[in-house]
């Protein structure tokens, strides 16, 4: 679901090569993609540390991407801790299209502050009502964003929500063999989580969280007294028994959990089976263990790369089992990609 970008004149031909970036404060996620007749095919990637952005190149409005990940447009992700995220039913045309902007605004309660996305998630029936999935960001964030790429290659094509991309990424993987099931999946990452359940391949529910990595980090920090560096030792310790200590800071999060997934199996009328993690949380060993036993579900990883092809060293070796953390990047770039 991308925003809009006032000032580029709309093609109508979507480019056959792009690279997805990932805008986020522990680094920049950068992967470039080529769609051919034979499929997707990533050329390379890399993260950038967040200091890359504070450069004089980056202050003039020219993206600093290394020259082998060059390419003409950009379909870029952000964080949006700021935003807002919510499914509406709304009166929606009846060929389909995008409903009245203006309606929207007056539903989730956001004005002209916000620029504003959204998509039709199912469509109309009886009096025309639809599910609408909307997304609000706020226009200063925007604007700030946009402007990275002001200057010269690559040029931005698309903006959207880090958490919201990676739904996309997960549709065209491990999403594609749950068509007749209910998942959920998660998508965290330092400071911000995203939840989404699909049934049957379709959106039921979405929410965001002011939760993420860091502040797991920081809990296990304090309980243990050490640095940074160690606490993340710990967390990827199964020796350390921080159960108490995690499960403090992500209640909250995991009982809304529990209550998103019970109220999709009632509506429904479907059981959830598995729940599907990516971002950088994921790699916290505790991170899904906490998730599988407050929920009873099986909680597993996924390489969104699966579904593309690689070129020959396209992938950094010494980035080998931090694949999860390119998901966003992934799905803002399929997001252009996708017919």
């Amino acid at each position: 679901m991308l925003f809009q970008l006032p000032g580029r004149r709309r093609q109508h031909k979507r480019p056959s090569e792009i690279i997805g970036v990932d805008l986020s404060s522990t680094g920049v996620k950068v992967v470039r993609v080529k769609k051919t007749k034979e499929g997707v095919t990533c050329l390379g990637a890399q993260i950038l540390s967040a200091a890359a952005l504070a450069g004089e190149e980056a202050r003039e409005g020219r993206f600093p991407v290394p020259k082998d990940l060059l390419s003409n447009y950009a379909a870029i992700a952000v964080t949006g801790e700021e935003a807002v995220v919510r499914i509406l039913s709304l009166q929606v045309p009846a060929d389909g299209s995008a409903p009245d902007v203006t309606r929207v605004r007056e539903q989730v309660g956001l004005g002209e502050e916000y620029r504003l996305g959204s998509i039709l998630t199912t469509p109309a029936k009886g009096k025309g009502e639809g599910k609408v999935l909307v997304a609000g960001l706020p226009e200063q964030q925007a604007a700030a964003t946009v402007q990275m790429f002001s200057v010269g290659a690559p040029a931005p094509f698309s903006l959207e929500l880090s958490g919201l991309a990676a739904l996309d990424a997960f549709l065209v993987g491990p999403g594609a063999a749950q068509a007749q099931g209910a998942v959920a999946v998660i998508e965290s990452g330092a400071r911000i989580t995203f939840m989404a359940l699909f049934h049957r391949g379709v959106l039921s529910l979405v929410r965001k969280f002011d939760f993420g990595a860091e502040a797991l980090i920081a809990r296990v920090q304090h309980q243990l007294g050490v640095d940074r560096d160690t606490a993340l030792g710990a967390m990827s310790d199964s020796s350390f028994d921080l159960s108490q200590a995690l499960r403090e800071v992500m209640d909250p999060f995991l009982r809304q959990l529990s209550i998103s997934k019970d109220f999709v199996e009632r509506r429904e009328d479907c059981r959830v089976t598995t729940v599907y993690l990516s971002g950088g949380s994921s790699l916290l060993r505790h991170f899904g263990r906490e998730i599988a036993t407050a929920t009873g579900l099986e909680a597993q990883t996924w390489n969104p790369f699966e579904g593309l092809r690689l070129e020959a060293g396209a992938y950094p070796a010494e980035l080998d089992g931090q694949q999860t953390r390119f998901t966003a990047a992934i799905g803002a770039a399929w997001g252009v990609l996708a017919p």
